[in-house]
């Protein structure tokens, strides 16, 4: 059995066509028809490096200590290809990483998780992203070596993990490969063949949507200053239908790069002895609730979508349990017959794959632990609560079954503060104490340079 994880970054659950058809997916629409859509999926922290510090641990913010972005995987936890690889496992990365800094240049061994193959970067966003590409791309390897492209960066990430995958398959050893795309972040920037898939489209608007300026800039590189220089803003500056149209084609983009990805799985005969698990780290909001972007606790930012195919195991389902990134660690260890680990603090999902016993977990627990309002959520079959990162006093209290769009908030309702207090008592047992979640000044000056001069955007 070999374990393939791809995932993308700021892809909201509801982005794909087996759930919104006006999303165009056709390959991964295909992977879920052949394994099992869940649709209670969510990230265990909505932003970009506390998740990976999640997925990569299998345990929870409070626990594995990635508070926030650029923050490295914590000494002395082993990864899941630290688990994987002790057992003779070949493991190998590919794509966006943002653990332990941020930026273009060489990520250092002691960063890398463990995989003993690595290609990646930290956190880079070009502004040229259509032919003749001026602003080359550059992915960094295991021995410190930049490899430099004139390409899409999506296309680019594509590229490598099947060329990577063919190395994996020429080791006869069982493997693990960990493919992270960046799209679809913003900036919302696809080739221009998927941006035109969705040309004139107006994305039906939800019942929790209010209009918010899609816009947010980036600082690795820094967007050009003004704003309204930068290309990007006078896309789709102001226009959440142009935003919205471009990352649906950006969402169309990574859904071509898996169909590649799996079609070489295939040729390589290897289809059938492989776990295939896609999802992403977290959503984005779009006008949910008159937000955008990410860190809440909310269906389009925390939710996210996620499909798992197991050579033999069910087909075509679409599934109500509860599944997070902290179960991919777990699961992995179950699919390569290895003793569960009691220092996680994910489920296995790998029996109900198999169609055997339900070991899924009955609530599942997400934390954004910085910025000025860090909070703590827990799902369950019925409800979502979210409390205050360190009183854990009630933010919100929605009956998803009723009430999906969280559209009315029942936290002072009387007759549900049993359930209140039973569900804020699973968020103590499950979640600890938090230290300092922001960069000392060190780290700052290291992971973020200077803010450029008006009119820079390097």
């Amino acid at each position: 059995m070999n374990i393939l994880v791809l995932f993308s970054d700021q892809q909201h659950k509801y982005a794909l066509g087996r759930v919104d058809p006006e999303f165009i997916t056709p390959n991964l629409d295909a992977l879920a028809d052949d394994g099992v859509l869940f649709q209670n999926a969510y990230s265990p922290n909505p932003v970009c490096g506390p998740y990976r510090g999640c997925l990569m641990t299998g345990q929870y913010t409070s626990h594995c200590r990635v508070y926030n972005n650029c923050f490295p995987l914590p000494e002395g936890v082993p990864t899941i290809a630290d688990r994987l690889r002790e057992a003779g496992w070949f493991t190998t990365y590919v794509g966006k990483w943002h653990l332990g800094g941020n930026g273009q240049g060489p990520i250092e061994e002691s960063l890398r998780g463990g995989f003993e193959r690595f290609i990646g970067y930290q956190c880079y966003n070009g502004f040229d992203v259509r032919p003749p590409f001026k602003n080359h791309v550059l992915f960094y390897d295991e021995n410190d070596q930049p490899h430099e492209f004139q390409k899409h960066r999506t296309d680019v990430t594509t590229d490598l993990a099947i060329e990577r995958l063919n190395e994996a398959a020429g080791t006869k050893k069982p493997f693990l490969m960990m493919v992270s795309y960046q799209a679809p972040h913003y900036p919302e920037q696809p080739l221009d063949e998927y941006a035109r898939l969705y040309e004139g489209k107006v994305f039906a608007k939800t019942p929790d949507y209010q209009y918010v300026d899609p816009y947010t800039p980036t600082f690795s590189p820094y967007s050009p200053r003004p704003f309204e220089g930068c290309p990007d803003y006078q896309r789709y500056g102001g226009n959440m239908d142009e935003y919205q149209r471009l990352y649906a084609g950006m969402v169309t983009q990574v859904d071509a790069g898996v169909g590649r990805i799996i079609g070489e799985l295939k040729r390589l005969k290897l289809y059938d002895d492989t776990l295939i698990v896609y999802t992403s780290d977290h959503g984005d909001m779009q006008g949910s609730h008159g937000l955008k972007n990410k860190c809440y606790p909310h269906e389009k930012s925390a939710g996210v979508p996620f499909i798992a195919r197991l050579p033999g195991g069910l087909k075509g389902v679409v599934s109500d349990k509860l599944v997070s990134g902290v179960d991919i660690l777990p699961t992995a260890l179950a699919a390569a017959g290895l003793k569960a680990a009691d220092d996680v603090d994910g489920s296995s999902f790998f029996s109900y794959l198999r169609g055997d016993a339900d070991n899924t977990s009955d609530f599942i627990i997400s934390e954004y632990v910085s910025g000025k309002e860090p909070w703590r959520m827990i799902r369950t079959p019925r409800y979502k609560l979210t409390v205050s990162m360190r009183e854990y006093a009630p933010i919100s209290f929605y009956d998803m079954e009723n009430d999906p769009w969280e559209l009315t908030d029942l936290k002072d309702e009387a007759s549900l503060q049993d359930e209140i207090c039973r569900m804020t008592g699973l968020l103590k047992k499950h979640t600890f104490e938090v230290g300092e979640t922001e960069p000392t000044p060190e780290q700052r000056a290291k992971w973020y340079p200077q803010i450029p001069a008006a009119g820079g955007n390097s």
